[in-house]
């Protein structure tokens, strides 16, 4: 579970008894060395091998400085429980119940070298502790992993339709203003997408499936060009309404005649949106795209 942020770790874990003296601070310490202190106690069921459970999580380094989650990812993990990892980690994990957060300390040895199995990083003391703190928030059958997945996957949905409506409304003023301080009067499609046709074609306008030729030069409203079909053999074919291409192109190339030449202004969140791309294309970027329809070569029925 990846772009709602969510991170799917299929793991396993195994269990130590926990026991413990009590430190300075408040962590006690098991057998093993694992420093914990518990925050918050639940009252729900332990993860049993064959559970998956969802754990909210973030780790630091000793200097605080947060490794995950990422900046703008989510702190939501989902583990499956097992016998066949071993670390601190998993033996924390494993001590916990449903409702439970705690804070755990471990040497970053352990986490890298027996959990994760590969070297400290080198900005990383190793003889240094890593602090976690753990949220156990479900202990899940298979079955009920399913529906949870769902549930997460519409939730993420829901997030990223109401990013893109927030977003679409600040592009259409942004190009509403562009528009008006350079006096250009453009159309306006249901979608968003502003649109100049500069020179009316007499040709056929395509249809969904039909293969298109386009001439193109792309830029940015500030007039920086990120990409040209000029530096290139051929003009840009490729098959319309068939997701090949952003959405923006999909849809502003079918309003044209073969022959057609228009400029097109496209909100990001129909073209590259919150990733961008490259180096010249920022996250939530507006596009503008001078086009040519040069040729519309019909689908075979």
């Amino acid at each position: 579970m990846k772009k709602l942020g969510i991170h799917l770790f299929i793991c396993a874990v195994v269990g130590l008894t926990a026991c413990g003296q009590q430190s300075e601070d408040g962590f006690e310490t098991t057998d093993s060395g694992l420093q914990y202190k518990y925050i918050k106690e639940g009252s729900g069921e332990k993860p049993d091998t064959g559970k998956i459970i969802a754990i909210n999580m973030q780790w630091k380094t000793a200097d605080d400085s947060v490794k995950f989650p990422a900046p703008g990812q989510e702190s939501l993990a989902v583990l499956k429980i097992d016998s066949t990892n071993a670390g601190m980690i998993y033996e924390g994990i494993k001590m916990m119940k449903e409702g439970d957060s705690v804070t755990f300390r471990i040497p970053a040895k352990d986490f890298f070298g027996t959990t994760l199995m590969t070297p400290v990083p080198t900005e990383i003391d190793s003889a240094s502790n890593l602090t976690f703190d753990i949220g156990l928030t479900d202990v899940m059958s298979e079955e009920d992993f399913q529906t949870f997945r769902m549930e997460q996957m519409k939730k993420q949905q829901e997030q990223m339709l109401a990013m893109q409506s927030e977003q679409m409304t600040e592009d259409s003023a942004t190009i509403t203003n562009y528009l008006k301080e350079n006096n250009i009067d453009a159309q306006t499609t249901d979608s968003g997408i502003r649109y100049v046709i500069t020179k009316k074609g007499k040709g056929i306008q395509p249809s969904t499936g039909d293969t298109v030729v386009v001439k193109y030069t792309g830029k940015l409203l500030d007039g920086k060009v990120f990409d040209t079909s000029e530096d290139k053999p051929a003009p840009l074919s490729f098959p319309i309404g068939q997701g090949m291409v952003i959405p923006g192109w999909d849809e502003g190339i079918a309003l044209l005649n073969k022959g057609s030449k228009a400029t097109l202004y496209v909100p990001s969140p129909l073209a590259y949106g919150p990733r961008g791309a490259g180096q010249d294309i920022a996250p939530n970027s507006v596009l503008v795209f001078d086009v040519e329809l040069v040729d519309v070569k019909p689908a075979k029925k």
